[in-house]
Parts: structure tokens; C-alpha cells; sequence
């Protein structure tokens, strides 16, 4: 038996080792290996999805913020009070004609504007509590202010942003993170929160309908202003 097919009988794995080497080899004199190079080229930090493996969150959040998160909270948002109304009269249909479905939530942007009677940051996840008037009572909605705000909520209310758009799922998941950061850093950090209580504020926010608990209103907010000298 010749020396080589001794060895591919003895050490299979090593002949087919040796046989992928000779196979690179020619491949490389010919010309025929190319360096294979991220999705969207080797620009970093770039805010559009189309970039692929160079996809940046940061940059598209900060992108399609002012261009497009606020004019969408400011123009395509319905009353509060017009909402639970339609949905005490139909809410399926109030929620198909508002709602953007994401993973079998409706997810709506709203607005309204209340007085501020509680403040809770006994926890990261902070809140203030804000009393909607509606009728002849009143409609606690609580209002986002972190530091921590969790949740996908105000991507999935943005009916412009979809999964499509993005490489994979952890692209999908940071755009909600990042949107939830610009959240915390532009809208609430400039407020001064201790003395919010009281006060009445505007807000302009996304909301998840939830079907398990729906008399309960989390607001993430894209605007919160608060009306000065209009103190109880």
C-alpha cells in the first residue's frame, strides 16, 4: 500500500484535512478566494437598518427622534378620554381602528392632561400618577419617569418602525431600549420631578392596552410639559 493511502486509511480526519489544505491552495493561486466583509460594508455606526451588521440603535434613535417620534406623538395621538370612550361603546374595533398590533398587543399613542397626585420612586422603575378627568370621574393613568423605563411600548406604537426593517431580533429589541433611554434622557430628566405633585402637565405618550388589566394605563411619554401657575 503507497505511503498517502496508508495514511487516509489509518487517519481519515487527517487525509481530509490535507485534501481541504491542497484544495485552498489551488483556490488562492487561481484567484478564487474573497474576503467575505459584514453586511452594509465597514461604516460603523450607522442609523439605517439597511446597514445590516453595522446597524447602530444609538444613531437611528437620535435620527428619527425629533424628525419623526415627536411629530407622532403630537399628530397622530387620539384624546385619552376619546379612546376609552370608543372602547366602552366597541373595544375591538376601537382598538383595530387605533392600535398598532405588535406580538398580540394593541399598542396606541394618546394624550391628555391631569394633575399630578402621586409621585412613587420607591423603585427604579418610577411613575407619577396623573388624574384624567373624564365624565363625572376621574382616571388615574401613570405616567413613565424611570430612571429605569422598561418595555417595548413605544416602539410598537410607532406604526413606522417594524421588525422587517431590521437583521435580526436583538436589533428589534435595542431600538426599544434606545428609545426607552432618549425617553428617560430628553423628557424626564429635565424635569424637576420632587415638584411635580400638584401640578398639571400635558402629556403625549404611548400606551399598551393590557387585557388582563385594563383600567391599567402605563403612559411611556415623548412629551410631558407641565402647565406653570396652574397648581391646584
Amino acid at each position: 500500500m503507497k505511503p498517502f493511502a496508508a495514511i487516509c486509511t489509518k487517519y481519515p480526519r487527517l487525509a481530509l484535512f490535507l485534501a481541504f489544505c491542497a484544495l485552498f491552495a489551488a483556490l488562492c493561486a487561481e484567484g478564487l478566494v474573497v474576503t467575505v466583509r459584514p453586511i452594509g460594508g465597514t461604516t460603523a455606526n450607522t442609523g439605517s437598518p439597511a446597514s445590516g451588521l453595522q446597524f447602530s440603535p444609538k444613531a437611528y434613535v437620535a435620527r428619527i427622534w425629533s424628525t419623526r417620534v415627536v411629530p407622532a406623538a403630537l399628530h397622530e395621538s387620539v384624546p385619552l378620554t376619546k379612546l376609552l370612550a370608543a372602547m366602552a361603546r366597541d373595544k375591538s374595533a376601537t382598538l383595530r381602528k387605533f392600535g398598532h398590533r405588535v406580538s398580540g398587543s394593541y399598542n396606541m399613542l394618546v394624550r391628555f392632561g391631569g394633575h399630578v397626585s402621586r409621585i412613587d420612586t420607591s423603585s427604579p422603575i418610577g411613575t407619577i400618577t396623573v388624574d384624567v378627568a373624564k365624565s363625572a370621574h376621574v382616571v388615574p393613568v401613570k405616567v413613565a419617569i424611570g430612571p429605569v423605563i422598561l418595555g417595548t411600548t413605544l416602539r410598537d406604537a410607532l406604526k413606522f418602525i417594524s421588525f422587517g426593517e431590521f437583521l435580526n431580533q436583538i436589533q428589534y429589541g435595542d431600538v426599544a431600549d434606545e428609545l426607552n433611554s432618549q425617553v428617560a434622557k430628553k423628557v424626564i430628566a429635565p424635569l424637576q420631578l420632587a415638584r411635580l405633585e400638584g401640578e398639571r402637565v400635558e402629556v403625549s405618550g404611548a400606551y399598551t392596552y393590557d387585557t388582563a388589566n385594563p383600567r391599567d394605563i402605563t403612559v411611556t411619554p415623548v412629551i410631558l410639559r407641565v402647565e406653570t401657575g396652574a397648581s391646584r
